[in-house]
């Protein structure tokens, strides 16, 4: 079961898509990622591969100003505005149906930053793009003292210029989390 681990919309339950269409991350592996980042009060949010929409709900819930949603998945997109509206975090979400590269292009377009990025992608794109691809393809997005949140199936051996590394095993799913401006 899914549900809003803390915040103001502490205890609520998000409705997950039937089937293996998303890999919700699990309550013990958000709730690592949130008290390893402190106060996000007032954070401009992107999730990635949203899903049903687990993190970026969670960060609104703990107080981040405004999350935009990527999901290209109709139907999953369709359940993700069920649990924004289930959570009351309408007005302060931006759900975007599209494969995430366009989505991508379309905010560095719009001249977009975001303090917080969450990406967990489908493990098969790990067979052509690495962690580091991900970074790079979002640095442009994030701001100077942003951080990039990823689940990963593999170990990662070394960092990213220009980013400080975190990573913490959970069998076989690793979390790193990238800050900017540290080395």
């Amino acid at each position: 079961m899914l549900q809003v681990l803390t915040g103001e919309a502490k205890g609520r339950k998000l409705k997950v898509p039937k089937g293996r269409t998303v890999r919700p991350t699990t309550s013990r592996i958000k709730k690592t990622i949130f008290d390893t980042l402190g106060d996000i009060s007032g954070f401009k949010v992107l999730d990635i591969f949203a899903g049903s929409g687990g993190l970026g709900i969670e960060a609104l819930s703990q107080g981040a100003a405004h999350v935009t949603f990527i999901e290209k998945n109709p139907l999953v997109c369709r359940v993700l505005r069920e649990n924004l509206h289930l959570c009351g975090f309408l007005d302060r979400a931006n759900l975007i149906c599209a494969h995430y590269e366009g989505a991508l292009k379309r905010l560095k377009k719009s001249g977009k930053k975001f303090d917080l990025v969450f990406i967990d992608p489908p493990y098969i794109l790990y067979r052509r793009k690495q962690v580091g691809d991900f970074i790079s393809q979002l640095s442009e997005l994030l701001e100077e003292d942003g951080t990039i949140v990823i689940e990963h199936n593999y170990r990662i051996e070394n960092s990213i210029k220009g980013f400080k590394r975190i990573t913490k095993p959970f069998g076989g799913t690793h979390l790193s989390l990238f800050r900017r401006g540290d080395e």
